[in-house]
């Protein structure tokens, strides 16, 4: 069946698409949390009138996550952690304590969903992908080191 989604849904869509689903999905899931209605002739008429403006936000959106990677790239992050006498780190490092440290060094602000990564639980160098949408990602190295 056909609908039209009123928000994003991850894997499906952007908001003002027209997909094709499945009858149960758009009944047990798209519908009851408002993410979708089923599309009618008018309103197929109505979503293809805004497509034009849609694709212009998008390419306008795409090219500031271009921007967004440019900076990104070849960016190493030192971070400074407690550890204990073992080695391992008290608190783990998380996808907010990454953002915060590309926010200070890259002046970028993104959101923790963008960081692709294990918590860092201890000392060391590692990579994290950074990814902004299907095939804008770019890789930022991470060297956590102790406070002492």
């Amino acid at each position: 069946m056909k609908v039209l989604l009123n928000e994003k849904v991850e894997n499906l869509g952007y908001r003002g698409d027209i997909v094709a689903v499945k009858p149960g999905y758009f009944r047990n899931y798209l519908f009851p949390k408002s993410l979708a209605v089923p599309a009618t002739p008018a309103l197929i008429k109505l979503a293809e009138g805004r497509k034009e403006k849609v694709v212009m936000e998008k390419s306008q959106v795409l090219e500031n996550a271009k921007d967004v990677l440019k900076k990104l790239k070849g960016l190493e992050l030192k971070l400074k952690a407690s550890v204990s006498d073992k080695g391992t780190l008290y608190a783990a490092l998380a996808e907010a304590d990454i953002v915060e440290a590309i926010k200070a060094e890259a002046k970028v602000t993104l959101e923790p969903s963008f960081i692709k990564m294990e918590h860092i639980k201890e000392l060391g160098e590692y990579s994290v992908k950074v990814q902004l949408g299907d095939d804008l990602e770019e890789e930022v190295k991470v060297i956590v080191e102790s406070e002492e």
